[in-house]
C-alpha cells in the first residue's frame, strides 16, 4: 500500500512531460489583449482622420472682363460670378449743377404775354435779339409762325394758361380756359390739350386766373399734370388770394412769381418806371420777373432801355431764374 504524499512527484513529473507553464499561458493572453487594443486604437484614428478630413474648398471661376487702355494695349481684371451680376449696365447720371449768381449781373427774366394773335408785335418783340420768354395762348391764329421764329432766335416758350377770374362769366378768359366748375377729368383733359397746341413748351403760368388759382384741390390737379411733363409754373400773382405755392411746394413743382407787371398802364412813362423798379427788385433779392404784353409802348421802351437793362442786370430766360431760386 503506498503512502499519501507519492502523487505529488508524479504530477510534477507528468507536467514536465507535457511542458505545460501556466505562468507562460497568461502572459501570452495578456500580450494578445494589448496587441488586439493597440490595433483597435489604430483602426479608430486612421478612420477618425479620413472620415473627418475637411471638404475641399471650391473656387469660384473667374469672368474676365476686359479694359481697353489705348496706351498699353489691353488690360484683364477678373470678378467673381456672383458680383457680375450685381453691376448695373445703365450710364450713371452726370453730376447735379447748381445754378449760381452769374458774374455780370443779377437774373431777370422778361415773359411776354398773349402771345398768338398779333405776328408783327410778335415779330417786333424777336428783333430785340435778347433773351426773352414768349407765354403763347393755346389757340391763337398764329402760334404755330411764331413759334417756330422764336425758336430759331432761343426765345423760350410758355403756355399762358387761360383760368376762370373772379368776375366770369362778365369777363371770359378765352378758347381752351380752366373753369372751376369742371370735374377733374375734365380739366385735366383740357390742360393737356391746351399743353399738345404749343409745341416747345417749357413752361406755363396764368392768364387770368383769380377765381381757380385761389382753388388749392384744382391747383394741385393743374400741378400733377405739369409735374408729370416736367415743366415749371410762374404764378402771374392775378389775386393775392392765390394758393398757388403752397400747392407748388406739395408737390416739389419748380416755381416762381412774378414781381412786377411791366405795362398795365400803356403810357412810356409808366413802363420806363416799372422798368426801373424791375431792377431795383432785381437788386433788393437777386433775381426778379416782369410780365408784359404785345404793345407798341412797351416794345419803344424796351428798344429805349435795353442799355439801361444789360448793364444792370441780366436777361435770361424764364426757366433760368426759377431754376435759381430752386438751387
Amino acid at each position: 500500500m503506498a503512502k499519501k504524499g507519492s502523487a505529488k512527484p508524479r504530477t510534477r513529473k507528468k507536467n514536465k512531460k507535457t511542458g505545460f507553464n501556466p505562468k507562460l499561458q497568461f502572459m501570452k493572453i495578456v500580450a494578445g489583449l494589448t496587441l488586439l487594443v493597440c490595433l483597435v486604437i489604430t483602426a479608430g484614428l486612421l478612420a477618425n482622420r479620413f472620415l473627418m478630413r475637411p471638404a475641399p474648398q471650391v473656387v469660384l471661376k473667374s469672368k474676365p472682363i476686359i479694359v481697353t487702355q489705348p496706351e498699353r494695349g489691353p488690360v484683364h481684371h477678373s470678378i467673381p460670378d456672383y458680383e457680375a451680376f450685381n453691376r448695373e449696365a445703365v450710364v450713371p447720371p452726370p453730376p447735379i449743377t447748381r445754378i449760381k449768381p452769374v458774374t455780370n449781373g443779377i437774373p431777370v427774366a422778361i415773359i411776354i404775354d398773349d402771345i398768338g394773335y398779333d405776328r408783327k408785335m410778335a415779330e417786333g418783340f424777336l428783333e430785340l435779339d435778347v433773351p426773352l420768354t414768349f407765354s403763347v395762348l393755346p389757340e391763337g391764329t398764329f402760334n404755330h409762325s411764331i413759334i417756330d421764329q422764336a425758336l430759331k432766335k432761343d426765345v423760350e416758350i410758355m403756355l399762358h394758361l387761360p383760368m376762370e377770374p373772379g368776375n366770369y362769366p362778365s369777363v371770359n378768359p378765352g378758347p381752351g380756359a380752366l373753369l372751376s366748375s369742371m370735374k377733374p377729368d375734365e380739366l385735366i383733359a383740357q390742360l393737356n390739350a391746351d399743353l399738345d397746341r404749343v409745341p416747345g413748351v417749357k413752361g406755363v403760368n396764368n392768364h387770368m386766373g383769380s377765381k381757380l388759382t385761389a382753388s388749392s384741390a384744382q391747383m394741385r390737379q393743374i400741378f400733377t399734370i405739369l409735374k408729370k411733363r416736367d415743366l415749371f409754373f410762374v404764378d402771374s400773382r392775378t389775386s393775392t388770394d392765390t394758393l398757388c405755392r403752397p400747392s407748388a411746394e406739395l408737390l416739389h413743382l419748380p416755381f416762381a412769381e412774378r414781381d412786377v407787371f411791366i405795362d398795365h398802364e400803356q403810357t412810356p412813362e409808366f413802363v420806363r418806371k416799372q422798368l426801373k423798379l424791375l431792377i431795383r427788385r432785381a437788386k433788393r433779392q437777386g433775381y426778379a420777373i416782369g410780365i408784359a404784353h404785345p404793345h407798341p409802348v412797351t416794345l419803344a421802351v424796351l428798344q429805349e432801355m435795353l442799355p439801361e437793362l444789360k448793364g444792370a442786370v441780366f436777361l435770361t430766360y424764364a426757366s433760368k431764374v426759377v431754376a435759381f431760386q430752386q438751387g
